[in-house]
């Protein structure tokens, strides 16, 4: 296994924590250890709470330190970290607060008539080389202080992990993480790319395995599997109005469908959306496509940074009112990342109040143009997921199909 590579925007990081006034992070959530030092901390996700926490300084020059336990670093092949690297990990032995009765360092105990296994022998010996240049700390505590010798400022943590462990008062770290997530660094950039692409390819691979007589909960099931295929993780595909699904869901002649498609990889969201048609569209369904596609083309083509989330909307109501469309459109922008909508809250509330955020490069962000209108043979959808760029965007899904058709 590579040594992981923190996917935090240290840039971004540094400029939020700063208007905050917090010295650290300190991290126990899954996602945001993943965030913080990309090592995805499977303990963690069983249930082990604290047994991995990441502390990411302020000062972009100092690394992201993983405190984890000397076992996990054995067990999960963890490699040595080469100097300059924004990664250090420190060690423990023992979970316990005040670290009396230390542990020595645990390796599993060689079979006695056994032939040596070389792919234990190469992660215990980076562990034991990891730990004659930094010794392990006695509890996790312990640990967790050395990491943050030397931070001035307040502390932000996601939960009550770090106040177990140190006690005192912290700062809530959500607020500050939303607003750093929302600009994306070029590893994360990387990961959305494929993530859009798997996402978009599994959601049409799904359509096209179900035909008439099928029903939606097949096109589900589909999409589930095409994601699997694919390395991604599922998340939902919606279909149609909810009160459709419910009390028939079935696919049928002459009425068309939305799909809304989300599946991660790696941790990081697609988010698509098309119209599928069954047959012939009703003259009033096909004239909500045309807007759907009209009001996509001109929110892509605004896209920009110095914009705000609100001039999108006006944009895309805009452009339909001007081509004498009478319907209504959200034209909506959130930005998509380790969750679907991964953005700040307004007045970094801890709930979600929708903001008007300014747009800037590296966001990446899905504009959703649902037609919200009914009584025209189905339901009409159209998102794509945009990175914005220094002069405008660029698209991580395959735009060329405007619809899909069975």
């Amino acid at each position: 296994m590579s040594l992981p590579t923190p996917l935090i925007n240290r840039d971004r990081a540094e400029q939020v924590m700063a208007q905050f006034g917090v010295g650290a992070l300190v991290l126990a959530d899954p996602m945001n250890v993943y965030y913080a030092t990309g090592f995805w901390p499977q303990t963690l996700v069983m249930g082990h709470i604290g047994s991995t926490v990441a502390v990411v300084p302020a000062d972009r020059t100092k690394p992201v330190v993983m405190v984890t336990a000397q076992f996990l670093h054995y067990f999960f092949d963890l490699d040595a970290v080469p100097a300059g690297s924004p990664l250090h990990i420190l060690l423990y032995t023992a979970p316990d607060q005040d670290g009396e009765g230390a542990l020595p360092p645990f390796f599993f105990r060689a079979a006695a008539d056994g032939v040596p296994d070389a792919h234990e022998r190469a992660t215990r010996e980076t562990t034991t080389a990891h730990l004659a240049d930094h010794p392990a700390f006695a509890s996790a505590t312990r640990a967790l202080q050395a990491a943050l010798d030397g931070v001035v400022g307040d502390l932000a943590s996601d939960d009550l992990v770090a106040q177990a462990l140190l006690g005192g008062a912290f700062v809530p770290a959500g607020p500050l993480l939303r607003r750093i997530r929302m600009i994306k660094s070029p590893h994360e950039i990387g990961l959305m790319r494929i993530a859009a692409r798997c996402n978009r390819d599994a959601a049409h691979a799904a359509v096209a395995s179900v035909g008439r007589g099928a029903r939606y909960i097949d096109l589900q099931r589909a999409f589930f599997r095409e994601t699997g295929a694919r390395g991604g993780k599922p998340v939902f595909i919606s279909t149609d109005h909810s009160s459709y699904r419910n009390r028939e869901g079935v696919i049928r002649e002459g009425r068309a469908f939305s799909i809304d498609a989300v599946a991660s990889y790696a941790g990081y969201h697609g988010d698509y959306g098309r119209t599928v048609l069954v047959g012939e569209p009703q003259p009033a369904l096909r004239r909500a496509l045309d807007a759907a596609i009209l009001c996509n083309d001109a929110v892509s083509a605004a896209l920009r940074p110095g914009l705000r989330y609100s001039d999108i909307i006006r944009i895309g109501q805009e452009t339909l009112v001007q081509h004498g469309h009478d319907i209504l459109t959200p034209s909506a922008p959130h930005s998509v990342g380790l969750l679907h909508t991964d953005e700040a809250f307004k007045d970094d509330a801890l709930t979600f109040v929708k903001a008007d955020h300014l747009i800037e490069q590296d966001m990446i962000l899905s504009i959703d143009c649902p037609m919200l209108q009914t009584d025209m043979g189905g339901t009409v959808h159209m998102e794509d997921l945009w990175l914005v760029t220094a002069d405008g965007c660029e698209p991580l899904n395959d735009r060329a199909a405007p619809f899909i058709r069975i």
